[in-house]
Order: C-alpha cells, then structure tokens, then sequence
C-alpha cells in the first residue's frame, strides 16, 4: 500500500507529492533535510550569538558601582589610619568617586543602547551580554577593598592599601612611571625581535636539515629550559653593557619556545602539500619559505604566546641588574624606599601592558591566520 504526502499551501489548499512532481518519498526526504538544518541553526546561534543580557543583572552592576561611590563619600576613613595613607585617600577621592559615578551611568546608557536599531544596537548588545558579570564582579571586588582597607583596616598599611592611595601614587609618579613604561617597551621590542629572528631561522634550519636537527636538537633540549635569571653570572663577563646583556636574557627566553614551535611545525607540514608543490615545479628554498613556513604558522604564534609570557620575565629581572630605567627598575625602587602604594601602582602598569601586548599579539594571529579562523578557537 503506498502512502500519499501532503503540504499546506499559502491559499490553505491541500496538494499531494505528486501533484508537485515529486515522490512522497522524496518530499519525505526534504522535510528531514529541512529539519536537520533547522537544528544546526539553532546550535550555531548559541553558539555564535552571546546570551540576552539580564536586566537584573545589568542593574546589579550600575548599583554596585553606586554603592561604592555612596560608601566612599559617607563612611568615614578609620581613625587609626596613618597620616600618609589618609593623605592619599584625600587626595584620590574625588577622582575615585566621580570615575565610580560615571562607569555605573555609562553602563546604564550601553543598556539603553542595546535597543537602538542597527550595528550600534547589535554592538551594544554584544558587550553588555558578554560584560555584564564583570561589571558586577569588579564592582564588588572594588567594594571590598575599599571597606576592608580605608574603612576598616582589616587588611592594614604598609602592605595592604586602598586602591585610592594606588590612584594618587599613579597619578603622582606618571612622569616617572611613563619613562620607565618607554624604557621597558623599548627594551622589551629589541629583545623579543631579536629572539624572535633567531628562534626562526634555528627552527626551521633543524626542522628541514636532519643534519642540523641531529646535533643541535639535543643542545636545545638541555640548554633551552635553563631560567634566563642562571645566566646573570655569565652575562656580566660577556657583554659589554648592562643594556646589551638584558637584550641577551630577553632574546634567549624568546628564542627557545620560538625554536621548539617552530620546528615542530616544519616537521607537522603533511608531506602531500610538499607533493603538490613539487609537481608543479617547486624546489629549493621556495619549499621552505612558501609551503614549509606558512604551513607552520599556527605552531609558530603558540610558539610567540609563550616567549611573550617569558618575555615578560626576564624584562623585570634583567632590569634589576645594572639597567637604571624600566618598570623592572622602578618596582625595585618604590620597593627599596617602602613606597608601596608606589609599587603596586607599577605592578598595575605592568599588568596592563602584558595584556594589551598579549590582545595585539592575538589580533596579529587572527589576521595573518584568517583563514582557519572556523578552524580554531582561540
């Protein structure tokens, strides 16, 4: 017995298959497909599309922030807090509670700009989905510091202190801090680039010649993880200069994760791209430099992530040793002289630029490695 299909028509009319000029079991078929696709969207978007902000949540947040504008003018200070902290305090409070005021009101109005029409609405509603727990997260974690410190001293001075007295130190030391901030920028751009140059060319020399993999693999192995800070000793005997030598310690932290990623990305290239490429006529070096080292890319920036990090490292300790500039060179400073509102300012700065330069690093990847971008999260 065969079974007859029906589809609704826009009039309400009731069509069979076969009127269509299709098979039942065909349009059987299409309906699957159609289902089958229908689901695969719905995955995509929560997987693609952030979830509906909340509004108590949003609310949450622009309070949080108003409480600690509230808690910071009408709770007083402690009585027992020292006089330079409470000149601190004084000084930073107006700034500290007007930017508290205007981050809970410029919250409110991204709220509110989630239901304007077009790319400034999607925008807004995209960052108040993805931001909305930090925002409440922050204002509470500055809530708590601020009555656990200034208002209460349970976390007391020296070496506990409100964020205000970090502000006003920040503030106070900007010259300073922004030398400091060049220097190291500088300093760190040299190194990474010259680590980065070698930890290339070492890479994928021992990735493409079994030669140079055989005798210089096993001194990588044990040479490669010594801690940059073993190496001070030698570096003072053999450099010239104190910037010469933090140049050196900052380009051999770069060079060794960029060396090992590097080369295990030369070896990982599928040997039917180098195949294809010589079937149509290429040999040489055009092998290394346009199948070999694109191909290696992603392992390379894995690679670059990681020296960043290490980077980072051997920029503050190299620093300390005969460099007089750098934010290595001002922690150590503010820390001789127990300025340590000072201190953690600087750290604060350090914080920052690490995270900024890691998000241009990112963004560097994702440009030059669009293309598997549906490939690979990151």
């Amino acid at each position: 017995m065969s079974s007859t299909t029906t589809v609704g028509t826009p009039t309400g009319r009731r069509v069979t298959a076969e009127g269509l000029g299709f098979s039942s079991e065909d349009l059987t078929g299409a309906l699957i497909e159609d289902q089958k696709v229908s689901r695969l969207r719905a995955a995509l978007d929560v997987v693609t599309r952030p979830a509906r902000p909340s509004a108590a949540l949003v609310l949450t947040g622009a309070g949080a922030w108003l409480v600690l504008a509230a808690v910071t003018v009408l709770v007083p200070d402690h009585p027992d807090l020292p006089l330079r902290d409470a000149g601190y305090i004084e000084r930073a409070d107006p700034f500290f509670i007007g930017a508290a005021i205007v981050v809970a009101l410029a919250w409110l109005g991204l709220w509110a700009l989630t239901k304007a029409p077009g790319r400034a609405g999607r925008w807004a509603y995209e960052h108040v989905a993805h931001d909305a727990a930090w925002v409440v997260g922050a204002g509470v974690f500055l809530l708590f510091w601020v009555f656990t410190t200034a208002k209460t001293l349970i976390f007391a001075p020296p070496y506990l202190v409100a964020p205000q007295e970090i502000l006003e130190r920040m503030w106070d030391s900007r010259g300073t801090l922004a030398a400091s901030l060049g220097s190291s920028l500088g300093l760190l751009a040299v190194g990474f680039l010259v680590g980065l140059t070698a930890g290339l060319l070492t890479g994928v020399t021992i990735g493409w010649f079994q030669a140079a993999n055989y005798w210089v693999h096993p001194i990588l192995v044990f040479i490669g993880p010594v801690p940059s800070l073993a190496w001070v000793p030698i570096v003072f005997v053999l450099f010239p200069t104190s910037y010469a030598g933090a140049v050196f310690m900052i380009a051999l932290s770069v060079w060794f994760p960029i060396t090992v990623l590097t080369r295990a990305g030369v070896l990982g290239v599928p040997r039917s791209y180098f195949d294809v490429a010589q079937t149509l006529g290429a040999k040489g070096w055009f092998l290394v430099l346009r199948v070999s080292l694109p191909a290696a890319l992603p392992s390379i920036f894995t690679g670059a992530f990681m020296a960043l990090g290490s980077a980072f490292v051997s920029l503050t300790v190299a620093e300390n040793f005969g460099v007089n500039a750098g934010l290595g060179w001002y922690l150590s400073w503010k820390k001789s002289w127990g300025d340590f509102p000072g201190l953690y300012a600087g750290i604060i700065v350090l914080v920052l630029v690490c995270g900024l330069a890691l998000t241009l690093l990112f963004r560097i990847r994702n440009h030059v490695l669009r293309w598997e971008r549906e490939l690979t999260r990151w």
